[in-house]
């Protein structure tokens, strides 16, 4: 969750504001954000500037503009992302959103703004470069040192060389890789491994990759052409996203490629490639339904091509394996970049990191977006580029750091923590969250259902009960819960085999279904908590 505050007296910029998706320990939460309680006290904020538009970066901006009238500068592809967020948010104008001057500092109270185009996977990405009375700072983000990118943008570095040239105070750095030796191979070297894959293949082909990665389908979209397959967008956030790089004239397909899913099902399978959500295999994204038959559109079978173009973020293993093994079972071959060159990371390694430090030369040196481990990594770092220990600070979040010209020192800290956000757009404090783990808000329906292990076959007549939940405005509950045991019954009954042998897709199916049938007939939003018993 990014989130940065940078303040002089009492005049503060903002650069990002992210969320991040919950474990699954918050029961009834679909969102989490930082808490800004902070942002009361800390004195004017005269401006928001988002780097770029990954959920991590931009996805708290709606709640920060419920609570704070100030204007939000982005490039126009992180403006569009945006746009699109607030119009969910019913209470929260997207007048305040501005566009990211090119050629021209942008002033901000005490802080004069410039940005630098920086290549990463996704468009029109910046690092921040902020000019103060006590000296420049710059916040990379995140970025990396493409040689060529596939959009012709990427970062100046003879602009970085005159930069450290002027003079930086403080340099904050991009941290994901700084474990990872050597340079981050760019964007256009895969394409060699996903002409091969796709070229010896003929049968359909379906690629999954992170949506917001719009130079990956430039190239699948030429790819396509060059070997006569039309394409279809399968999935809601990847149309969604090609939609906004289409209207900026980022992502262009050439006339007649571009189909539906169900047009290029009933075509030829060689003459077919999908582009299809779900790299992390979330239990109901595009490729997860289609790897259990689910999916009302698009099946895969013997003859098919799977490319996982994309990396397994920390956490999802288990989730995209369990996909994977789906997938393999319905007769698919799979391909990942595990043992194809299909992907590569849109952060840099260690010797690009290295590179950025050399150029800036800073006086001190924030390691920033990582675990510890990254941050710690690239402390080292910064110590073999000759910084001495005193100028480089490791930080947590909350912590305050004072700088000036002749010291940086942690100067204490302030309130953080994490916020969370249910379905319905509220906030959902921590003892509200411990609540809901026994009864929920509006109470809580439990389904338990039991299925063999083996072959996923149903043992026993699923049982739903319930606490705290009066359903009917007469307390009819037991009509409703009866019911809602048959509507288990049939998404039970509906779901294929591999769905009912995978805990976490039937659980996500059964809570799908009941969460629907229960608002429809009762308007009331009980937590649901699907047990699975294997036996």
């Amino acid at each position: 969750m990014n989130f940065m505050v940078y303040r002089i007296g009492d005049d503060c910029v903002v650069v990002d504001a992210g969320m991040m998706f919950p474990g699954a320990e918050h029961l009834g939460v679909d969102v989490v954000i930082p808490d800004m309680s902070f942002l009361e006290e800390c004195g004017t904020i005269h401006g928001v500037v988002l780097t770029h538009g990954h959920e991590d970066h931009i996805g708290a901006v709606p709640y920060l503009l419920a609570r704070h009238d100030v204007p939000v500068f982005a490039s126009p592809f992180t403006r569009e992302l945006i746009r699109n967020r607030l119009a969910e948010h019913a209470s929260v104008s997207a007048d305040c959103l501005r566009d990211l001057p090119d050629d021209r500092p942008l002033q901000l109270g005490p802080f004069a703004v410039e940005t630098l185009p920086v290549a990463h996977s996704i468009p029109q990405a910046r690092m921040v470069v902020l000019r103060t009375p006590f000296g420049n700072v710059v916040h990379t983000a995140d970025f990396k040192l493409d040689p060529d990118p596939v959009d012709g943008v990427g970062l100046d570095l003879e602009r970085v060389a005159a930069l450290g040239r002027e003079g930086v105070l403080l340099l904050l750095s991009d941290s994901t890789n700084a474990d990872v030796p050597g340079f981050t191979a760019g964007e256009k070297t895969i394409a060699a491994g996903l002409d091969q894959a796709i070229a010896g293949h003929d049968g359909r082909v379906l690629v999954t990759t992170f949506s917001s990665n719009i130079n990956r389908m430039r190239q699948l979209v030429d790819l396509a052409r060059r070997h006569g397959r039309r394409m279809a967008l399968v999935g809601t956030s990847i149309q969604q996203q090609a939609e906004v790089a289409g209207r900026l004239g980022l992502l262009d397909f050439p006339s007649g490629m571009r189909t539906s899913p169900q047009t290029l099902m009933d075509g030829a399978p060689d003459r077919a490639l999908f582009l299809v959500t779900g790299t992390q295999g979330e239990p109901m994204s595009a490729l997860a339904r289609i790897s259990v038959d689910k999916h009302r559109e698009v099946r895969v079978g013997p003859g098919d091509l799977v490319l996982h173009s994309a990396r397994r973020i920390p956490g999802n293993e288990k989730s995209i394996g369990r996909m994977i093994d789906h997938l393999l079972r319905r007769g698919a071959r799979v391909v990942t970049a595990a043992n194809a060159r299909i992907h590569v990371s849109g952060h840099p390694a260690r010797d690009e990191l290295r590179l950025i430090l050399q150029l800036l030369r800073p006086r001190y040196f924030i390691p920033i977006h990582g675990e510890f481990r990254q941050l710690s990594a690239h402390a080292g770092l910064a110590h073999e580029c000759g910084m001495s220990d005193d100028a480089v600070v490791l930080i947590e979040s909350g912590d305050v750091v004072a700088v000036n010209e002749q010291e940086i020192v942690r100067a204490g800290r302030v309130h953080v923590g994490q916020v969370f956000i249910d379905a319905t757009l509220d906030e959902v404090d921590w003892a509200i969250l411990r609540d809901r783990r026994r009864v929920a808000g509006d109470g809580i329906v439990v389904a338990v259902v039991a299925v063999d292990r083996e072959n996923g076959s149903m043992n026993e007549f699923p049982e739903v009960v319930s606490r705290g939940f009066v359903p009917d405005a007469d307390g009819a509950e037991n009509g409703v819960m009866s019911d809602a045991r048959d509507v288990v019954l049939r998404t039970l009954e509906d779901a294929t085999p591999e769905e009912r042998a995978d805990e976490t897709m039937l659980k996500a199916r059964i809570q799908t279904d009941l969460k629907r049938f229960l608002r429809r007939r009762t308007q009331r939003r009980p937590l649901i908590i699907p047990v699975i018993v294997e036996l």
